[in-house]
């Protein structure tokens, strides 16, 4: 290190705290591909992403053809409070054109300081520009994309990650579906990475009884054992359940999907998950830097481990890379545009999620052949 230090050409880049970051930087991360060493400014960007918040105005933006495309505008933020709108388009921020730039730096520009205000020059869906100062504030992102309830009483619920609201927010969508006359449900899973282990049990209890095992934690050589198990005082619904998953399908949602499976509770639909079954834990330390390491393995209730195996569903629907960027687009671009509006927007017309429609009907299947029965 001293010699790096005294004689590499830049003496900017070889200073003793950027070498000691590059040495913990490598010493973590040739670890395991989870296992990461972050900077200050890296982990608070990584403990709000974590918590799934940020300082912003409550937008997701796509940038297209013709321009940065709003995609979606999150309910109660303060983009909606000003009237922003699904298909508008951003032109310029802070008085800048954004036709060059991409997508990551318009994002971070919007974003900034709580409490301050960003000027955001936006065509609206009429063709007119106009001129909108938007405060920023905290943005919660919520764990439950979208869900609804079909003609035939089938319930479907897109769950994103696994935050502390997690439980409740799903258990909230569940009681809404279930006055519009919801029987079953397909609980959608796909392109769900995780989050946090505790939201994860608690979404598997609403499905689970009572003390039924829904995952055991084992460290190293067997220390740090711990089982899981659903404890939950309210309501466990018992309505037909299907599980759809996909290779985005990843560590927290694993567990749901894997304990629901291994319990039969529920099918698994779609194709073979992710396959992340570690633990990591995060240590903080002085400098507001911080470590996220692998400290133990996930298991099923059966034994069984998703780790770098995935899960493998009951029914395969495969599903090609360019069906599944489609139907993500999709999921937010299609609010308020119709099949003609949409292909302007996007290229494509909205296309059959064939997922959730097999999902749906091997609900509506396995419900009629219990009643035959």
């Amino acid at each position: 290190m001293r010699l790096v230090q005294s004689e590499y050409v830049d003496k900017n880049l070889s200073s003793y705290e950027n070498l000691t970051n590059f040495a913990l930087q490598g010493m973590v991360g040739n670890l395991d591909r989870h296992s990461s060493f972050f900077e200050p400014k890296e982990y608070g960007v990584f403990r709000d992403d974590t918590r799934r918040r940020y300082v912003g105005i409550g937008i997701m933006i796509r940038k297209i053809e013709k321009g940065i495309l709003i995609t979606k505008v999150f309910s109660l933020g303060p983009a909606e409070k000003v009237g922003l709108q699904v298909g508008e388009f951003i032109l310029e921020v802070e008085g800048v054109p954004v036709s060059d730039w991409e997508l990551d730096e318009v994002s971070n520009r919007i974003k900034g300081v709580e409490d301050t205000s960003v000027k955001i020059l936006i065509r609206t869906l009429t063709g007119e520009d106009k001129l909108i100062s938007i405060p920023r504030r905290q943005i919660e992102i919520s764990s439950v994309d979208e869900f609804s309830v079909d003609e035939n009483g089938t319930g479907h619920m897109h769950l994103m990650h696994f935050t502390k609201r997690t439980g409740e927010e799903v258990r909230e969508a569940i009681s809404q579906m279930l006055e519009e006359g919801m029987l079953r449900l397909v609980l959608d899973l796909r392109d769900n990475s995780g989050g946090l282990l505790t939201a994860a049990i608690e979404v598997a209890e609403i499905f689970l009884p009572r003390d039924q095992l829904i995952v055991s934690i084992r460290g190293r050589k067997g220390s740090k054992f711990r089982e899981y198990k659903a404890d939950s005082k309210l309501e466990v619904h018992e309505f037909s359940l299907v599980t759809i998953i996909n290779e985005g399908t990843a560590s927290a949602s694993e567990i749901v999907a894997g304990s629901l499976s291994v319990t039969d509770r529920a099918h698994l639909i779609g194709e073979k998950s992710f396959g992340k079954g570690s633990v990591q834990t995060i240590f903080p330390l002085q400098d507001d830097s911080g470590i996220k390491l692998t400290t133990a393995m996930y298991y099923l209730p059966d034994g069984s481990t998703i780790h770098e195996r995935g899960l493998s569903p009951n029914v395969l629907v495969p599903c090609s890379e360019e069906e599944e960027r489609k139907l993500r687009i999709q999921r937010n671009g299609k609010q308020n545009a119709d099949a003609t509006q949409f292909e302007e927007l996007f290229g494509f017309q909205p296309i059959v999620d064939y997922q959730l429609q097999r999902a749906k009907e091997y609900l509506l299947m396995q419900d009629n052949s219990s009643m035959l029965e």
